[in-house]
């Protein structure tokens, strides 16, 4: 007597077959599969891996003090990270500082890049630097060392001043306490050529 094969009958096995087939399948995926290279798997050039490790960088860092003096001086850049010659030092871009003295007088000062080293007390400022004064000055140079422990900043190349009084040309510029009360003050010194503009 032959059995006619029922639905129910027909679900109960296809609960049995179903799940081993797909056991089956997957077994077979994890047997035939090929070897890895993990090596290619990544395929980083050595200049991006370079590039990666040279932007470890701090986004808008900021350092503020105070001078023996009781001059304040706040320094700040828009990324500084350290240098991959010498991780000793840290270059940063757009550098901003601003020197306030105990008497009131405002400083400050811009540049397109600074660099210093570990002990954050001098910092070597490049390209386009703007120093502005509350006393209406206006100066633009070149290259400046730029001390944050006393207040000291000295140029290393031309400087161009402009004021009320007219325009100003010298070799150096430096700026440092100086006097009774250790205000801060313009020395300019090399060659300094004064073209007044009297009132109008």
């Amino acid at each position: 007597m032959v059995r006619r094969l029922t639905y129910s009958n027909l679900v109960a096995w296809l609960k049995v077959l179903l799940p081993l087939t797909a056991l089956g399948i997957l077994s077979t995926l994890f047997l035939i599969s090929h070897e890895v290279d993990l090596e290619s798997a990544i395929p980083f050039a050595d200049v991006e891996l370079e590039k990666r490790l040279r932007d470890r960088q701090i986004t808008a860092p900021y350092i503020t003090g105070q001078t023996d003096d009781g001059h304040k001086i706040t320094l700040t850049s828009a990324t500084a990270h350290p240098d991959i010659e010498d991780s000793s030092r840290i270059i940063a871009e757009q550098v901003g500082a601003l020197i306030t003295s105990e008497a009131g007088t405002e400083i400050t000062v811009r540049a397109d890049a600074g660099e210093m080293d570990g002990s954050f007390q001098e910092v070597e400022l490049n390209g386009g630097v703007e120093i502005v004064t509350s006393a209406g000055y206006t100066i633009v140079t070149e290259n400046m060392i730029f001390g944050l422990e006393d207040a000291r900043a000295e140029t290393v190349s031309d400087v161009t001043a402009e004021s009320a009084i007219g325009r100003l040309d010298a070799g150096r510029m430096a700026l440092r306490p100086s006097g009774e009360n250790n205000e801060i003050y313009l020395f300019f010194t090399k060659g300094v050529r004064l073209v007044y503009t009297p009132p109008k």
